[in-house]
């Protein structure tokens, strides 16, 4: 706790103006005016766990500060025009590991009161204000002069080194701007933000607005001054200082829409600025379609991209200077397919963000769903605009399937989550909020029609602009915009509870032209779940396929009721395909349903066949279908669309994972037989490939490898592998490429021994390349024997790695399962020390690991250890419990669903 103390100064007279001030214009005196003797000046004594009264709000911001990327640390001046709605004893702000040197509000007519500063009051660096006298209501300016320190866990204005040279960086969202500036550190506040930064000449600075001019001062220091910023909230702020290498862009050119072109630049760690180059050349492209969708023109004065050495996350959004994790936004001839597809899916999200989220702003941390779920859809869109054919408009569908495990759980929690805590704010950025959440809404794009829904959206952009909305505000807006007030009711459905419609579809047939179709809706609950399935309902927009007789047509429902019966005029049902448009929702049917519909699998579109794919699955898994129909299905998948054969594979490796090493040579031989063909065409057809087959390649490679009849390929990757790093000389880049790092590395540490793990261990010491550093230290850490491992874990906790490298490689390592007593071992002995080194947005996903303990001894034991460090990992509780959860569901189906698999694998 800070406290310090300073000297009320008032000139004369200020108490008596400040009275005056707080009552509106004075009238002179009369016998009857007691006003002054009514008003109270406020003085809150309890601090405030949420959010900050609201009778003071910020109007306006000045920063001055001066950097230098060599220190330890920074100083700062902190302007701030506020707007009280009465007279104030006591202020209540953010401010977060900073010495405040001097506090004091200056009124409009100059007169100065000085305050005393008190900090870290509450959770979240609460802090206060006192005053002597009474700050009078209306408008006045609070200065703070502060110092602090860099942060090191990537968080506020925070320190790393890359290659010796020192850089700075902002991360802010979502609550670390206090710690970079004391200030009211809220969504809600947008005000326009003046900066100005004084640097060692040498560095590059920027910041969110244009440069309006510089100025040398003694010492080699350089005064950058900025314009302000159109008004952002204070997680968007955004520094950058250091070494950085410039790319000046061509300026996005005038539109339709906008008059003047906007200035464009990239930058990199020294060295870096021509990988730049592929995601500079697509920018004018991704911004010019969200603006046709939008209907409002890009809203900041310039864009800039900046790639920093290391970041906590993959990016983040800062109005007109977006940094991103280095591996989010540079492109070499080092950087595999799937990674360009998401370095490049990143971008749009990113861009996106400037009209949802930073020009229209959630109001408080429930609804940044509003940002990313939104960010997530529109960068799919933006995508499949810019890159047509290559599968971007199923990509939302596949972000939901992909994260309906994490919806299964009992701990799982709504799209719109309360928060109550400052450590619930960093449980909302998960997928639930953006995979889950964009595919809600592609599922609602779809049913209001593209044109309804988009017109929604431009409504809310304009009522919303430069200020912040609620999820009310949203719906309102969409129900407007679209014209339809019914899809209210739906959408609430969706976001204010968890979980997954689970749709039990049955067909009958009283009569050849008496068909009926009869959906009962349950809550989606696996085997060894504790989920109550009755307790949910859903207003689901229902699509069903379903062929008969007198065609093959969709019907359309909104199902509102625990049961629906929808009749079939003049026929019965051949089949039925229970999820006609991609939605979110899963389905059941009966063994001779499922049958009827693997038939007919080829007649599917892709977003029916991935639904198809992932509802047998789930059944499975909840014990509503057999394994041999899951494996019938898995087999009419093997040919399809490049997604939909990906996820076939990827469900197959996931049975062959649960299986013990005794029963996988069984499902070796159904494994090779099933997909080996389709990976042999392919490979057949190289040089040919469409980008989506490309991808298929490389996971079919990458899977049979593990689980198929493939010793003599193993074995030659292996080879190629230890080439790579150097076993036996110097490394040669050449001889694997970036697609087949991760299977390279897989097998060259299973089959190379002790001298391929050093090798591989040096080479990844001396690597430039973010992105495939991190692979090859998380492949070993998966696949090293007992030996490896234990050095591995040791090693990692030395000066020559991140600390996120550091916390994903320990994290990693319990998923070793050939040798978990030993990771988990020396996991616990390193716990205090490398938890002290991991960035703080990672801290509170710590205890998501004891996902690997698929064994209730195991469980109980990383359950009671994970407690007992609670104070080093706040906000733990939602991860432990999910995870938890998620290897009882493991022992579950283990226990429960082996002994089918096995059989119906047998009989193949």
């Amino acid at each position: 706790m800070t406290l310090n103390r300073f000297k009320t100064t008032i000139f004369a007279g200020a108490a008596s103006i400040a009275l005056l001030s707080a009552c509106g214009p004075n009238p002179g005196p009369t016998e009857t005016d007691t006003t002054s003797e009514k008003i109270e000046p406020i003085k809150l004594e309890t601090p405030p766990a949420g959010q900050l009264p609201d009778t003071v709000i910020p109007t306006a911001y000045s920063l001055d500060l001066v950097t230098d990327p060599a220190e330890a640390g920074f100083t700062g001046t902190a302007a701030i025009k506020i707007r009280l709605s009465a007279p104030h004893l006591r202020i209540w702000l953010h401010s977060l590991d900073q010495t405040i040197e001097r506090a004091y509000v200056r009124l409009e007519d100059g007169t100065e009161i000085e305050g005393t500063f008190e900090g870290s009051l509450a959770d979240g660096g609460v802090s206060k204000i006192d005053f002597e006298e009474p700050v009078p209501a209306g408008n006045s300016t609070l200065v703070i002069d502060y110092r602090a320190p860099y942060n090191f866990g990537l968080a506020g204005l925070y320190k790393a080194t890359q290659n010796g040279r020192p850089y700075l960086a902002t991360q802010m969202e979502p609550i670390d701007a206090r710690r970079m500036f004391p200030g009211f550190d809220e969504p809600r506040f947008k005000t326009p933000w003046t900066l100005t930064v004084t640097a060692p000449q040498g560095n590059q600075v920027i910041a969110n607005a244009p440069l309006t001019g510089t100025s040398q001062l003694d010492d080699g220091l350089v005064k950058h001054t900025f314009a302000p910023t159109r008004p952002i909230q204070s997680y968007l702020v955004a520094l950058a200082v250091g070494p950085y290498d410039m790319r000046e862009g061509t300026a996005l050119p005038a539109n339709t829409l906008r008059a003047t072109p906007v200035p464009f630049r990239g930058f990199a760690p020294a060295g870096k600025g021509d990988q730049l180059k592929i995601a500079m050349d697509v920018t004018d492209d991704f911004v010019g379609y969200q603006e046709q969708y939008f209907n409002y023109p890009y809203p900041y004065a310039k864009l800039d991209i900046i790639a920093v050495p290391d970041f906590a996350y993959g990016a983040m959004e800062n109005a007109g200077a977006i940094i991103y994790r280095e591996s989010a936004l540079l492109i070499s001839d080092r950087t595999s397919l799937n990674r360009r597809r998401g370095v490049l899916g990143t971008h749009a999200h990113e861009l996106a963000h400037q009209w949802f989220g930073n020009l229209v702003t959630p109001k408080w941390w429930d609804d940044i769903w509003l940002n990313e779920a939104f960010a997530t859809w529109m960068s799919n869109k933006t995508m499949n605009a810019v890159y047509p054919d290559q599968g971007y408009d199923r990509a939302s569908q596949r972000g939901g399937l992909g994260v309906m495990a994490a919806d299964s759980l009992l701990n799982a929690r709504q799209i719109r989550n309360p928060i109550e805590r400052n450590a619930d704010i960093n449980d909302a950025f998960d997928g639930i909020t953006y995979r889950k959440g964009g595919h809600v809404l592609s599922m609602f794009e779809s049913y209001l029609g593209e044109d309804a829904f988009r017109e929604g959206i431009r409504v809310h952009m304009k009522r919303f602009e430069d200020d912040a909305a609620d999820v009310e505000d949203f719906m309102t807006s969409v129900a407007d915009g679209s014209g339809d007030t019914g899809v209210v009711d739906s959408f609430r459905s969706f976001i204010f509870q968890p979980g997954i419609p689970y749709l039990n579809v049955e067909t009958s047939c009283e009569a050849e032209d008496a068909g009926l179709i009869t959906v009962t809706q349950s809550r989606y609950a696996p085997l060894g779940s504790k989920i109550d399935a009755d307790a949910s309902t859903w207003q689901v927009p229902f699509a069903i396929r379903i062929a008969s007789p007198a065609g093959d047509t969709v019907v359309r429902e909104m199902l509102t009721d625990k049961t629906t019966e929808i009749p079939l005029d003049g026929a019965c049902a051949d089949w039925v395909m229970p999820n006609a448009s991609g939605g979110y929702w899963r389905f059941s049917l009966s063994n001779e349903d499922w049958a009827s519909l693997t038939e007919q699998f080829d007649a599917l579109t892709p977003p029916q066949k991935l639904a198809f794919i992932d509802s047998i699955n789930a059944a499975f898994r909840a014990g509503d279908a057999p394994a041999a129909a899951v494996l019938n299905a898995l087999e009419a998948s093997a040919t399809a669309e490049w997604d939909v054969a990906n996820l076939s594979v990827s469900t197959a490796k996931g049975y062959f994972e649960a299986l013990p090493a005794e029963d996988q040579d069984a499902m070796r031989d159904w494994a090779q037989a099933t997909y080996g063909p389709v990976y042999e065409d392919l490979k057949a057809r190289a040089g040919s490939l469409s980008q989506g087959e490309e991808l298929l390649q490389q996971s079919l490679y990458a899977a049979l490898l593990t689980m198929g009849n493939m010793e003599a390929e193993r074995e030659a990757l292996a080879d190629r592998a230890a080439a790579f790093v150097g076993v036996d000389g110097e490394p040669d880049p050449d001889a694997v490429d970036a697609d087949t790092l991760t299977p390279a590395i897989t097998w060259g540490t299973k089959l190379g021994g002790r001298d391929f793990y050093e090798a591989a261990l040096e080479y990844a010491r001396n690597d430039e390349n973010q992105y495939e550093r991190r692979i090859i230290l998380q492949t070993i850490a998966r696949n090293a024997d007992e030996s490896e491992l234990a050095d591995l874990m040791k090693e990692m906790q030395g000066s020559d790695w991140q600390g996120q490298e550091t916390w994903s490689v320990m994290q990693v390592s319990l998923a070793n399962q050939a040798n978990w007593d030993t990771a988990w071992g020396v996991y616990q002995a390193s716990f205090d020390n490398f938890i002290a080194r991991t960035p703080e947005i990672r801290k509170p996903q710590t205890a998501s690991v004891v996902q690997n303990f698929c064994d209730a001894d195991k469980l109980a034991e990383g359950t009671a250890f994970f407690r007992e460090k609670a104070s080093a990992i706040p906000g733990y509780e939602r991860s432990l419990a999910q995870g938890s959860e998620g290897a009882e569901l493991c022992s579950a189906f283990r226990a429960e669903k082996l002994n089918e698999l096995r059989a119906a694998i047998a009989e193949k």
